[in-house]
């Protein structure tokens, strides 16, 4: 059974990588300040490359900024942020995600912070929910 849950498990891809580490430590970004900047995008699909749908809640805003996210076309790469090898008849397809963006208010110039879950709605185990702080530096 435990082999079955394996190999459903969804896969999730990002432009910013984020390791179990980032649930601790975070993952940083350097945007301008002002302008609307994606810093990350997560995906989920099926061995059949079939999308599904991906929860990204803020849980701490910025103090400085707004997150905002918006429906993403994602082409699925050989492997995922964690080196995991994907399914190789998904690999180059593109699957539907979420991107996620960073704005700082404008003028604001230093570094701010927020905190998200990225979460399965359909699998409460799945090993991919997870809480990522994200640490922006404002240029």
């Amino acid at each position: 059974m435990a082999d079955m849950g394996r190999n459903l498990l969804v896969i999730v891809s990002c432009l910013v990588c984020v390791s179990a580490a980032a649930q601790q430590g975070g993952v940083s970004a350097t945007v301008q300040s002002g302008v609307k900047t994606q810093i990350a995008t997560h995906d989920r699909f099926d061995k059949q490359c079939r999308p599904n749908r991906v929860e990204i809640s803020v849980i701490a805003p910025p103090a400085n900024g707004t997150v905002s996210t918006e429906p993403k076309d994602i082409v699925v790469k050989a492997q995922n942020r964690y080196g995991d090898t994907q399914p190789s008849q998904c690999v180059g397809k593109t699957v539907t995600g979420v991107a996620i963006f960073y704005q700082s208010k404008p003028g604001f110039v230093g570094t701010d912070s927020f905190r998200y879950r990225r979460s399965n709605p359909d699998d409460a185990n799945d090993r991919f929910n997870m809480e990522i702080l994200y640490r922006v530096t404002v240029q």
